[in-house]
């Protein structure tokens, strides 16, 4: 666990867009009404709650726009799908 209350946190390295280096820690926490909640936080900003699709096996909506948007760019630069 950690300053932010996290349990089964995973953290990485990248750059932000001006190519300044930032974390992405993703882990299970706490919401305010006490639920444990998937969530993801940049750096030492704001904590993000995965929001939930509806059916168990859906992926989150969080999720599922990172992918969308992942395919969006290799669309665009040419890359091949996935």
């Amino acid at each position: 666990m950690t300053t932010r209350g996290w349990y089964k946190e995973r953290t990485l390295t990248t750059v932000d867009t001006v190519g300044r280096e930032v974390s992405v820690t993703t882990g299970l926490t706490r919401d305010p009404e006490g639920r444990l909640v998937a969530a993801i936080a940049i750096s030492d900003g704001p904590t993000a709650i995965y929001r939930y699709c509806g059916d168990p096996g859906e992926r989150t909506e969080l999720v599922t726009n990172a992918a969308y948007t992942v395919e969006e760019l290799r669309k665009l630069a040419g890359a091949p799908p996935l």
